[in-house]
């Protein structure tokens, strides 16, 4: 086992595609190096950037993926296997419990697909999760279930029966058939990206591949590992051994920023210590006593707030102010609605749109009383032609040359005032836009030049049915990903309650 330490902004990943290009070149063939990420976004950018960096196409690295997804192609399984909500809601018909719930708003990472949001999914998969007896689990729960063990012993042997009786499979049941029956492909060089955010269950699947293959590299940050409210446990990565590589250089954190998070994240007790160097240029840090006083003007931003619920009040202050954002990586408005826009303005202005940018504006009309039959009279298969307002109007269905906001009758109210108010601030209805919405857990491996963070910490989205002893120390980590974030500016927003994460004195 060798293992990688990167702290945050010390570019883990292009170290580990470093080290896969040197396996290349030694003549290791690409369908036996294995590189599994805890994500799909950070196994679909490994995969994007090793196949731009060697020419492969995603064919030539098929190990290149997460670990569910390794479990899922080695046991040759078939989507219609997998458990749907729609399956979970046959089996809550059978068992006459109701219904699960499967869905939720609460920060859940790449453990979305686990039955978070549900108590007898959430406590039956951590139990799984974790290699522990469910009745310990259920021992330990700390919020009511309003029921028994009883009941709870008879949901979880119901969903073993139906799994068993129409061959199905959650995602906890995915990474148990692979360690129950050996799958592991014939791997010579083995990389786990993200390992501190492993859980029992999916370390016991690390070591079969280590098993398997004549070396493994384990790369991560014990630092930076914010989910063992779900089941990861950082300890397993703390206490590894093997030879230790350190990525001493941050391209992202300023010194000033460095200085700061360095003092945060000395409150834990028992991590792995590592000393790494900042950039070298300053950074500047700003204290607001309110979200608004921060300028979103100019410049690239990444907004984040420790739940769902503080990212959904910075959305509706940015959505009020007039600025285009991603939240969660969606956008604030359907590009088709701003381009719609754009492209209405720019013919009323004089010029000529093609007809596929004619079909898009249509779609935003009323038929009969803005267009009479749509874009159906246009030829198609002619490259080239191109549509006047008067061509429109003369030609092909178009009865109106009103402006955006009266002229295109589909976009509500609500997105007409919102988008009149983006207008007016300068914002660009082509580029993507400058700001981002998200809470610390989903930015996990992001940056922006400037970062706002709310310090509040009311309203923890953890699952809090565990009696988990070092709740304080995970906070702790968490606030050291948000300080983390920012390759500029970071503007720190006092809590507006009691409880707030706190900076050295």
């Amino acid at each position: 086992m060798r293992i990688v330490l990167g702290p945050p902004g010390t570019g883990k990943t292009t170290k580990l595609l470093s080290l896969v290009e040197q396996y290349l070149s030694s003549g290791v063939a690409p369908d036996r190096i294995g590189y599994f990420a805890f994500t799909r976004r950070a196994a679909q950018e490994a995969i994007d950037r090793a196949c731009s960096k060697f020419h492969f196409s995603k064919k030539d690295l098929p190990f290149f993926r997460t670990l569910h997804s390794l479990a899922f192609l080695q046991a040759g399984l078939s989507h219609s296997q997998i458990i749907t909500t729609e399956k979970y809601q046959e089996i809550a018909d059978w068992l006459k419990i109701g219904k699960f719930y499967t869905g939720g708003t609460v920060d859940q990472g790449p453990y979305k697909d686990f039955g978070y949001g549900d108590k007898f999914l959430e406590i039956i998969n951590i139990a799984r999760i974790l290699r522990q007896p469910l009745r310990k689990i259920y021992n330990e729960s700390i919020v009511p279930l309003r029921t028994d063990w009883a009941r709870v012993d008879y949901v979880n042997r119901g969903i073993e029966h139906w799994k068993s009786q129409y061959n199905l499979f959650d995602y906890t049941g995915m990474l148990e058939l692979f360690i129950q029956r050996d799958l592991c492909p014939k791997l010579e060089v083995v990389f786990i990206d993200e390992a501190q955010d492993l859980s029992p269950l999916q370390w016991e699947m690390v070591r079969k591949l280590e098993q398997h293959s004549k070396i493994c590299y384990v790369a991560g940050d014990d630092d930076q590992a914010i989910y063992r409210w779900a089941g990861a446990d950082v300890n397993y990565f703390v206490n590894l051994e093997g030879e230790v590589t350190l990525l001493n250089q941050s391209y992202r954190i300023p010194s000033s920023h460095h200085a700061i998070s360095s003092s945060v994240i000395k409150r834990i007790v028992g991590r792995r210590e590592k000393i790494f160097q900042p950039r070298e240029e300053t950074g500047e840090v700003f204290w607001h006593r309110h979200s608004e006083e921060v300028d979103l003007s100019q410049g690239d931003w990444l907004l984040l707030s420790r739940t769902t619920r503080g990212a959904q009040q910075i959305e509706q202050e940015v959505r009020r102010r007039g600025h285009l954002y991603l939240f969660n990586g969606s956008k604030s408005i359907d590009g088709n609605v701003l381009e719609a826009v754009r492209l209405w303005e720019y013919l009323r202005a004089g010029n000529k749109i093609t007809k596929a940018e004619v079909i898009l504006i249509y779609k935003q009309m009323l038929l009969n009383s803005q267009i009479k039959y749509g874009s159906k009279t246009m030829p198609d298969g002619e490259d080239g032609v191109f549509y006047s307002l008067s061509d429109l109007q003369n030609d092909h269905g178009l009865l109106h040359n009103h402006p955006w906001d009266i002229g295109l009758g589909k976009i509500n109210d609500k997105d007409k005032s919102y988008i009149k108010a983006c207008l007016r601030k300068g914002e660009s209805l082509t580029e993507t836009p400058r700001l981002r919405i998200s809470t610390i857990h989903s930015a996990k491996g992001s940056q922006a030049t400037n970062v706002m963070l709310l310090t509040d910490t009311m309203k923890r989205p953890y699952s809090m049915w565990r009696k988990i002893q070092t709740f304080d120390e995970d906070e702790t980590r968490v606030f050291y990903v948000g300080l983390t974030r920012a390759t500029n500016n970071i503007h720190l927003v006092h809590p507006m309650y009691s409880q707030g994460y706190s900076l050295p004195s």
